[in-house]
């Protein structure tokens, strides 16, 4: 819903619950949001834990729900999980103190939007808000990192189960995309020559290459080197 300010700016009106099981995280949210009215006007309901929250949503349409993921009777996922069902339309935004990256897959996987950490800023909590409102992900900084090196890790688990390369001939095959001769990797991995030279050549019959053009090409199309 839009309204009018004064001012003739358009205010979007915004049915807003915070989840938290701490009164003062609660209170500390309102504080933010109620600071930023030049965008949005929220109107806001509190939760004190999941089984409030799915109580509140089944008596209510939300259009936003900040819901933290670790609350006494039940998680912030499962929360999320059970509220979805009642209104999957929902944007759920996690707001956690954590950002192990078990926490943030876990939020993820249960449908919500975005996972930012609880010293966020008033401007930076707009602009997530605002995100997740546009049907596009929001994702603090910190929790961006961790999810990009995952996802780089697992991009390199793909390419060693795909190839039956191990993880030593990988690292061999980026020196040698490096254009590193076998004695420098040698000296570079405190291994012998010999080593080395099993290792390259586990790598031309595993990536049916010819020789160490083969190799540099095999390197850049598995995008190990930019």
């Amino acid at each position: 819903m839009t309204v009018t300010a004064d001012n003739d700016v358009a205010v979007h009106l915004i049915n807003l619950l915070i989840v938290d099981d701490h009164q003062m995280v609660r209170d500390g949210i309102k504080v933010m949001l109620q600071s930023k009215k030049d965008v949005f006007q929220f109107i806001i309901d509190e939760a004190e834990n999941g089984e409030e929250a799915v109580k509140k949503v089944m008596r209510k349409p939300y259009d936003v729900i900040l819901l933290d993921y670790q609350m006494p009777d039940m998680s912030g996922a499962q929360t999320a999980e059970n509220i979805l069902k009642y209104q999957p339309r929902t944007k759920i935004l996690a707001l956690s103190n954590y950002d192990e990256l078990s926490f943030v897959e876990r939020m993820i996987a249960s449908g919500t939007r975005g996972y930012v950490l609880k010293n966020i800023e008033p401007t930076q909590l707009l602009a997530a808000i605002k995100t997740i409102l546009e049907n596009k992900t929001y994702y603090s900084n910190e929790v961006s990192n961790k999810l990009l090196d995952a996802a780089g890790k697992k991009a390199v688990d793909q390419i060693l189960e795909k190839h039956g390369l191990t993880k030593r001939e990988l690292e061999v095959l980026q020196m040698i995309a490096q254009e590193m001769t076998n004695e420098e990797i040698a000296e570079r991995l405190f291994v012998g020559k010999r080593t080395v030279d099993t290792h390259r050549q586990n790598l031309l019959n595993k990536l049916h290459a010819k020789n160490t053009v083969g190799l540099i090409k095999a390197a850049y199309k598995l995008e190990l080197v930019k």
